[in-house]
């Protein structure tokens, strides 16, 4: 009965496990196409910084870029889902400092848009980032997910029916054996 309770539990945690690989399957093909959005919209952000910033510097110098710079840290707040074993960050939003105003800045109108520009940039990498962070993750715990799953179909559940299988021959071959002896011994106490 042991036996036969383990391997029912085998089987029920195979079904789960196909449960949970269903779901992280349709996690990661949505994640997955997020991240190509956000990978997308990122690069096209960091193209247009980098032809800002190359205006700016045509207009005014080098040193024009230098002036626009904050040494204030931008920070990032991230909110994290659990999603079938899978801890990765759903949300992610760039606080950026205050910039600079224009007369602080060089003044030219081109370092006003690449400052912005190059903030929409930081911001859209930090999603992309996240996003890419969470494929990542959802990726891992499918990997982890579907080697469990074989771990069971091809090696516990079917040694668990093996061990089934000889109890059962066993016990029957006993139960053969104790009617036999049975049959045995009452034509033995019959013939006294």
């Amino acid at each position: 009965m042991w036996l036969a309770e383990r391997l029912e539990t085998a089987a029920r945690a195979a079904e789960l496990l196909e449960q949970k690989e269903r779901v992280l399957r349709r996690e990661q093909r949505r994640l997955l196409v997020l991240e190509r959005t956000t990978r997308a919209a990122w690069e096209k952000a960091w193209r247009e910084s980098q032809t800002w910033i190359a205006r700016a510097a045509a207009l005014r110098g080098r040193h024009v870029i230098s002036l626009g710079a904050r040494r204030d840290l931008a920070t990032v707040e991230l909110t994290w889902r659990n999603s079938m074993g899978a801890f990765y960050p759903a949300e992610a939003a760039c606080r950026l400092p205050e910039p600079r105003p224009v007369r602080e800045s060089a003044g030219t109108a081109a370092m006003v848009d690449a400052v912005r520009v190059h903030r929409e940039a930081l911001e859209r990498a930090v999603v992309h980032a996240a996003t890419n962070r969470a494929t990542t993750e959802v990726d891992r715990e499918l990997r982890a997910t579907r080697r469990r799953l074989r771990m069971l179909r091809h090696h516990w559940i079917p040694a668990l029916g093996t061990a089934v299988r000889s109890v059962d021959i066993e016990l029957e071959e006993r139960e053969r054996g104790d009617i036999v002896h049975a049959r045995w011994a009452h034509t033995k106490s019959r013939s006294r």
